[in-house]
């Protein structure tokens, strides 16, 4: 994330307003005590207006918080201001929060209004100006002690922002989740408080303003983005809370709203919303010449439990006289938006010094990790670049965050050797997360040679590992009882901790160990797979072979045969014969085969060899080695390459050298690339040949074009250093880059006409009524225009994480539903382009089913097929159970039933035919509804029996 934005003065900018208006931004957020359920310190923090709206400000002593209960009751509670801090000289920090005990387990939503917002905010155009119109802001919670403790995220960076007229802009509100629960972000509308048509008074909900305007429709037209070539725009990035403006066109003052939503990761895998936050942030768009600093830090990291995390980050300006200010904010560092001392984390926080230098100024950030930091989503840090051009210049800023991923620690120097009763496993105890946490055990027939990409939690499930056993994670042993002699077999841990009741973060697999794989005198060993031509159909692969190692080669006997086995897959393991070859050993053509007739450009092939004398006495059986794989992504101006290989050689801490095809049809040298693991198998290609001895063919790498690669590896035998160094090419690798922005999420609207509330009572009898159709429109302006499908999403509950339903290709989505669903659940899409890629989710349409049933006041049990039973006149939806009890006249209890079918016979409980007259019942029901929980509601009445 980049950003470049201004800081300057606000006071100088906001006009003169009444004093009866000052709040300019806010939100809420909701922490659970320790120790407790259900009791939670509610806190309210605004900001506002201290130059024009100080007095009413003097007189915003408490606030009224509506704790809001999903049985759609408000109760209000009065809370004192607790705190209120000069920020600047024109803004206030304003702290509200009470200790709150909520009655039992529920969903609940937090809204607070205030009375009103600060003037000329040019995006809320009210006849009356923006100061009068009320401030309104929620928070939504779930308790519930089957999915853990949950407390809302906090918000680290302040919602006071500033921009600069034609730039682009980005703010990051910095969220933080304690209880390390996922977050994801969309936009909404600022919204006001709700006033009853009746009396005039606050109902305690909001409702959105409806003067509202996106901020890119502001300004003289055409309202273009920072490059001038198509409308500006205006977006969040659901994963990583980027607002986005691009750009500003007109200066003042603006009001925007998004949300931020808390997800759980449930037993099943699944994820439950939890709650969400709506922040309501103003932001100051001024114009300035001054250049903005530049920001120079590491890319996003994974660690293990246990590391050292420790890296400079530079600030620079290119006015060298310029005094540079740098900063770093995160929950890593247990501050509050405040900067007090608060635990976010677990001991040890983070730290980040720096001291303001002019020109250049650099900081540094160290973090001793530990077990507890583990968790399975990234932390996020932010850092800050400010200059001071000087007193009458405005200052400017560079920001840029990168995520923090830490991993349990997987397990180190693993071994293995036979034993009497199987093979024995043993590695170095864990020297962190070793309480409370297991080692699993994974083998697999013959060695893999395969590693991980950084930070690949779990065993993949494509590598063919099965686990067979798991000890505590004091353990540093492990016997495999069940493993067959005289087989290789390859070995891997990986460490499993509980992050929390429904998540277990895993290590990344440790380095296998390969047992019975040592190689036997009189084996060859493979030495080259090198894919010499590209093709679908007729790519060819030279393989090579050495000699027999470790033996005198005079002493094997005669007929002598090398006999060749392919299998597909770099872990492939379904070898067929492709080539038998008699040697004398002095021919070495023996030792090589050109294999035909592949598809190199989809697949690997991997090989091995087996020597025999006799003609039939096997020898030995070399290690299988794998063709070099290269892959690419397309993106935008640039082109990701990364490949991988399987080779009993290493392939690590060598040069690869990386070619691509120039317009004269031949391969150019571009790039020599020192690697060290696996994981530095990859390169960034943006145009530059940096190896111009064969030729420069440095260009500018545009979108729409195709490139295309080759990768040479190079790689040893440990224990044959006398083969040499190993080359091998990979097949061509051909790639377009693209343009990767994503379509813009579609605006989606409910089609359906039927309101439940508004059915007949015939109605409920057709079952074809009960459908939800839905409608989209893509929205104007600089979008893409290549969508070829829609994903459109379903949840039957309004908390829970929405599923996949259907994908179509139009812009209108029929659900045909059933009689006891009914109508309830919620819908959200997305655009899926050309290229594969998403947009945004769209907003989400929900509907609800009602609670409708009317009685009969007579019925006839007379078995003549009319009105024999008393049943709703309506065929019964939406019941999940129902519970009916009849009364006689007198207040006898005659019958009780409980049937969701809702149907008295005109018997008693003993089955006998009471008498013809009047009967009172009381049917309680209870509906499916949008909530999970549903909703009862007790019918009562009187009915009259009679017989004809």
């Amino acid at each position: 994330m980049k950003k470049n934005y201004i800081l300057f003065l606000l006071f100088l900018l906001v006009p003169l307003l009444s004093q009866a208006t000052h709040i300019r931004a806010g939100e809420i957020t909701a922490t659970r005590l320790p120790g407790t359920q259900l009791t939670y310190r509610i806190t309210l923090i605004t900001y506002t207006d201290e130059i024009n709206g100080k007095a009413a400000n003097d007189q915003q002593n408490t606030v009224d918080f509506n704790m809001g209960f999903s049985t759609n009751r408000v109760e209000k509670l009065t809370v004192r201001r607790k705190q209120r801090i000069m920020i600047n000289q024109a803004t206030a920090r304003n702290v509200y929060d009470t200790t709150y005990t909520f009655p039992s387990a529920g969903y609940y939503t937090i809204g607070v209004s205030i009375i009103n917002r600060n003037d000329n905010t040019i995006n809320l155009p009210a006849p009356d100006g923006s100061q009068s119109i009320s401030f309104f802001v929620q928070t939504s919670i779930l308790i519930n002690s089957n999915i853990g403790f949950n407390s809302t995220p906090v918000l680290l960076n302040i919602p006071l922002d500033s921009a600069a007229l034609g730039q682009r802009f980005i703010h990051n509100p910095g969220a933080f989740d304690i209880d390390g629960d996922s977050l994801s972000y969309k936009l909404t509308i600022p919204r006001k408080a709700q006033v009853s048509p009746g009396t005039g008074a606050t109902t305690g909900l909001g409702e959105f303003i409806p003067e509202y305007l996106e901020p890119n429709t502001v300004g003289p037209p055409p309202v273009l983005n920072s490059a001038g070539t198509g409308p500006a725009t205006y977006s969040i990035d659901p994963r990583t809370g980027d607002l986005i403006w691009d750009a500003p066109r007109q200066a003042g003052q603006y009001n925007v709203a998004f949300v931020i939503e808390e997800w759980r990761k449930g037993f099943d895998g699944g994820y439950i919303k939890i709650g969400e936050i709506v922040r309501d942030m103003q932001i100051i768009v001024v114009e300035t010449d001054n250049k903005a600093p530049k920001l120079t830090l590491p890319a996003d990291l994974c660690v293990e439990a246990g590391e050292t995390i420790e890296f400079e980050v530079i600030g620079e300006d290119e006015n060298i006289n310029q005094q540079l200010r740098l900063t770093s904010s995160g929950g890593v560092y247990n501050l509050d938006p405040a900067g007090n001392p608060v635990q976010y984390v677990d001991p040890k926080p983070a730290t980040f010094t720096s001291t303001p230098a002019v020109g250049k100024v650099i900081g540094k950030f160290v973090w001793e990790t530990n077990c507890l930091h583990a968790r399975e989503q990234a932390y996020n840090v932010v850092f800050k670049v400010e200059d001071n051009p000087g007193r009458f210049s405005t200052s400017l800023v560079d920001l840029k965050s990168l995520n923090i991923k830490i991993l349990p620690p997987s397990p180190k120097a693993l071994t293995a050797e036979p034993v009497s009763n199987g093979n024995k496993l043993s590695w170095n105890p864990l020297t962190t997360c070793s309480e409370n946490g297991k080692i699993l055990i994974y083998r697999k027939n013959g060695c893999s040679g395969l590693n991980p990409r950084a930070c690949s939690p779990g065993m993949p499930s494509a590598w063919g590992y099965t686990l067979i056993g798991e000890v505590p994670a004091t353990e540093s042993s492990f016997i495999d009882t069940q493993a067959p002699e005289g087989e290789i077999y390859s070995y891997r841990l990986v460490t499993e901790i509980a992050e929390n009741t429904f998540i277990n973060i895993q290590s990344a697999p440790s380095a296998e160990f390969c047992i019975g794989s040592e190689v036997k005198p009189g084996t060859s060993v493979m030495t080259k797979v090198s894919v010499t031509e590209t093709s679908t159909t007729s790519g060819k692969i030279e393989v090579k072979w050495s000699l027999p190692v470790n033996i005198d080669l005079n002493t094997l006997a005669a007929d002598r045969v090398y006999k060749l086995y392919r299998a597909e897959g770099i872990g492939g393991e379904n070898f067929t014969l492709v080539h038998t070859k008699t040697t004398s050993f002095t021919d070495t053509t023996d030792l090589k085969f050109i294999d035909q007739n592949l598809n190199t450009s989809q697949k690997v092939y991997r090989y091995k060899v087996e020597f025999y004398t006799n003609g039939t006495q096997l020898r030995g059986t070399s290690l299988p080695a794998s063709s070099v794989f290269l892959n690419a992504q397309t993106s935008d101006q640039q082109v990701p390459l990364f490949w991988e290989a399987n080779t009993p050689w290493s392939n690590e801490n060598q040069t690869h050298y990386l070619y691509r095809k120039g317009e004269d049809g031949n391969f150019n040298l571009i790039a020599k690339i020192p690697v060290s693991d696996v994981n530095s198998f990859e390169y960034l290609d943006r145009g530059e040949d940096l190896e111009k001895g064969d030729g420069d063919i440095s260009t500018l790498l545009e979108n729409g074009e195709t490139y295309c690669y080759r990768i040479l590896t190079q790689g040893e035998y440990e224990a044959f250093k006398e083969l040499g160094i190993l080359t091998n090419f990979s097949q061509e690798r051909c790639i377009t880059p693209q343009d990767q922005t994503p379509p813009c999420a579609p605006v989606l609207s409910a089609a359906s006409t039927i309101k439940c509330e508004d059915l007949k009572s015939a109605d409920f009898c057709n079952e074809g009524i009960f459908s939800n159709t839905l409608t989209w429109e893509n929205p104007e302006g600089d979008c893409r225009t290549d969508i070829v499908s829609y994903n459109i999403y379903f949840s039957r509950y309004e908390l829970r994480d929405p599923v996949l339903l259907s994908s179509v290709t139009g812009n209108t989505f029929t659900h045909r539903k059933n009689r006891l669903e009914g109508f309830a659940g919620c819908y959200t899409i997305e655009a899926v382009n050309s290229l594969g890629l998403r947009s945004s989710l769209s907003n989400k349409i929900c509907f609800d089913n009602c609670e409708t049933l009317n009685f009969p006041n007579v019925f006839s049990p007379n078995g003549d097929g009319k009105n024999d039973t008393f049943t709703p006149l309506n065929c019964p939806a939406f019941i999940s159970s129902a519970a009916m009890e009849i009364y006689g006249a007198h207040g006898q209890r005659v019958r009780v039933i409980n049937s969701d079918a809702i149907e008295w016979d005109g018997k008693d409980d003993q089955g006998k035919e009471v008498a013809p007259g009047t009967y009172y019942y009381s049917i309680k029901v209870k509906f499916e509804r949008l909530d999970p929980l549903g909703s009862e509601k007790t019918f009562k009445g009187y009915v009259t029996l009679i017989k004809r």
